[in-house]
């Protein structure tokens, strides 16, 4: 069976890169207080998370399984410009018989907000995922609470698929999810933010 080859994996983006998930980041503080930060995971649809702080135990099980997953990728984000952690990605749910997969994101790090991380890192995971891995096509969802990731996989050739109606469960009742679909030929080169960052 087709596994992700995660051992040493570094993926080089414009501002950053992505490397796998280790023990040494699910440990780092950090990461537990972007999970216990209701800003951060309102718009990830993690009910648990938002009902009180998730537990560590909670997080370090759910880490684990993904560190040892084969149809799962897990990879920490970091800032190029100071190799700091500032997030998280992943290719999930991997099809590995239809070429499959799709795509969920974490930007923790608030202060790296509206910076075009979000965008520069997506586009160098597709670009993996297609070019190396040969993944026929990627997945990926968004609340539409969130317009900004809404926009992100709008300008990375992402096609909206479907609209799921008042689907997710909010603070303030329910929204809907937005489904996107996208294969190789409609994968476009990230563009640069309008202030320049």
């Amino acid at each position: 069976m087709k596994h992700f080859n995660k051992i040493g994996l570094r993926l080089e983006g414009e501002r950053t890169c992505l490397v796998s998930f280790s023990e040494a980041h699910r440990d780092d503080p950090a990461y537990l207080n972007w999970l216990r930060n209701p800003d951060v995971v309102r718009t990830l649809y993690l009910p648990d998370y938002l009902a009180g702080p998730v537990p560590y135990e909670d997080v370090k099980t759910y880490c684990d399984r993904m560190i040892r997953s084969e149809t799962d990728l897990f990879l920490a984000l970091i800032d190029k410009t100071d190799d700091r952690f500032v997030g998280t990605l992943k290719a999930g749910h991997t099809n590995w018989y239809a070429g499959v997969s799709d795509i969920g994101i974490m930007v923790g790090d608030k202060d790296t907000w509206g910076k075009g991380f979000a965008q520069d890192a997506i586009f160098t995971l597709c670009h993996y995922l297609f070019q190396t891995v040969g993944l026929r096509k990627l997945t990926s969802g968004a609340m539409s609470i969130n317009p900004a990731m809404i926009k992100v996989f709008e300008k990375l050739g992402f096609q909206r698929e479907a609209l799921l109606r008042a689907q997710d469960r909010t603070e303030d009742g329910y929204c809907d999810h937005v489904h996107f679909g996208c294969f190789p030929d409609e994968l476009r080169t990230p563009t640069p933010l309008a202030n320049g960052q």
